[in-house]
């Protein structure tokens, strides 16, 4: 995890140990996804401390060395969150033994449909904001595909670009400079403790569209006054569904294609539009109310489990798809 103290990776940690409870797995969570070396040191403290299996949400570009490692200690480890095939080496690391897979979302499509909804919306002007790029793939992918999408339209147009890792200042910036000129801020990263401040801070809570990206609970209020206008959630139910990849691999049973290549389950984010969207987000996709059931899970976490329902199950996520699960449609 990049952090393990956001509501993102609280999300994903809780999730993950209601399922883990029922099967005998414990979590340990490490530091890492910003910083190489700090990820490499991270999984070779894991495979010394004699760990079995790693949940890695922020592959990057240094997969190759993370699944030697695991190698070198028997330890299997599975990508969530980010896609890990985009790295020029994936031919290389994604046919050992110890690399089980990946899931990740379609960073490109969600940010298009943003973008185009925030179009429709009225917005002509757009700033984009941001970690600087070459720090991650997702969130690189997802400003690709803004500035791609954006250009789509004759009319529309991105006055400035605010990428920095002082997001509260680069938001600051923006709208003291060209406060006057955008309509919408489209943001690779978590707003709500970044950029709300300053649009209620400039008078621009409601003129100026926002979206969001693994929102912390304090969105239910910036959605109910204006200020953010779409948050994207849902990390935690691809984490689970990575989890079962690694746990069949872990007990001797890993899922593979018909074409003996490892998984790439690609699932779907949840955009929320509305107070009462995220609402109903919290109540089906949080460490307190995971998105799947231990009971949900356990039938394709057995030795002659099929990896085309557990990717069809999976595939299938989504806010109706959990209200049916739970009974409520």
């Amino acid at each position: 995890l990049y952090d393990t103290s956001c509501q993102w990776a609280i999300d994903i940690m809780g999730c993950l140990k209601s399922i883990g409870d029922k099967c005998g797995v414990e979590f340990e969570a490490a530091i890492g996804g910003t910083d190489p070396e700090q990820t490499i040191q991270a999984v070779q403290n894991f495979g010394a401390a004699g760990y079995n299996g790693i949940i890695n949400l922020h592959p990057g570009t240094i997969m190759a060395k993370l699944v030697e490692i695991c190698e070198q200690y028997g330890m299997y480890i599975v990508t969530s969150n980010d896609p890990s095939s985009l790295s020029a080496d994936y031919a290389s690391f994604s046919s050992n033994p110890y690399f089980v897979g990946e899931v990740w979302e379609d960073e490109t499509r969600i940010a298009k449909d943003i973008v185009d909804e925030m179009y429709k919306a009225g917005a002509r002007n757009f700033a984009l904001h941001g970690f600087p790029e070459g720090l991650s793939a997702q969130m690189d992918t997802r400003l690709i595909a803004a500035r791609e999408e954006i250009q789509t339209y004759s009319d529309a147009k991105i006055v400035t670009e605010g990428l920095s890792f002082d997001k509260a200042g680069a938001a600051e910036d923006i709208l003291a400079q060209f406060g006057d000129q955008v309509d919408a801020i489209f943001s690779s990263v978590e707003t709500v403790s970044t950029v709300y401040q300053p649009l209620i801070n400039a008078g621009k809570s409601g003129k100026i569209q926002l979206n969001c990206y693994d929102p912390n609970k304090d969105a239910l209020a910036a959605f109910k006054d204006g200020t953010l206008t779409f948050a994207t959630t849902g990390t935690c139910a691809d984490s689970m569904i990575a989890f079962v990849l690694l746990y069949n691999a872990m007990e001797g049973h890993k899922m593979m294609t018909v074409d003996n290549s490892v998984p790439s389950i690609n699932m779907s984010y949840i955009i929320c539009r509305s107070a009462e969207d995220f609402e109903t987000a919290i109540n089906y996709c949080s460490a307190d109310n995971p998105p799947y059931t231990f009971n949900e899970l356990e039938p394709y976490m057995q030795a002659d489990s099929k990896l085309d329902e557990l990717r069809a199950f999976a595939e299938a996520f989504s806010l109706d798809d959990i209200a049916v699960r739970r009974g409520e449609k």
